[in-house]
């Protein structure tokens, strides 16, 4: 069953990164990222209630759909506010990162799964995660990013 559910977030992948790219201009692009994050963050918390296994892959399909438009829409935004001579320099500082954190991430999870149980870090990873997008939208720059 978690093969299942691992195969089902890339097709929310697939399916946001076709809806995301059917709009020649999307508008209110903060909102749009940061509202993603959130519904990513329910999609994850909604990994760790004890819903039937169908409530389970929709929330993975919807988990990663949202993940796919924000992340789409962000490296569309480097592209369009980094200048040039400096977009790859900034791309790979902003990779390594996320790649250098991945791991960090992993470690932190395993740990807390063997504390809390598997049920819990997803809901209280989900919780934390929509908790932090809503921070994010309190800053008017990302209000107001079009």
């Amino acid at each position: 069953m978690l093969g299942v559910l691992y195969a089902a977030f890339p097709v929310g992948y697939i399916l946001g990164g076709l809806w995301i790219g059917r709009f020649r201009r999307v508008r209110h692009r903060g909102w749009i990222i940061y509202l993603g994050i959130m519904v990513a963050g329910l999609g994850m918390l909604a990994l760790g209630l004890p819903v039937p296994i169908a409530v389970a892959l929709v929330a993975a399909v919807i988990n990663g759909a949202a993940l796919e438009i924000g992340n789409l829409i962000w490296v569309n935004l480097m592209q369009e506010l980094v200048p040039n001579e400096r977009l790859a320099r900034i791309s790979s500082i902003e990779m390594l990162g996320s790649f250098a954190l991945l791991p960090v991430g992993i470690g932190l999870t395993g740990w807390a799964t063997d504390i809390l149980g598997p049920a819990t870090v997803c809901i209280l990873g989900g919780a934390i995660t929509m908790v932090a997008a809503l921070l994010g939208l309190l800053h008017p720059v990302i209000r107001r990013l079009d």
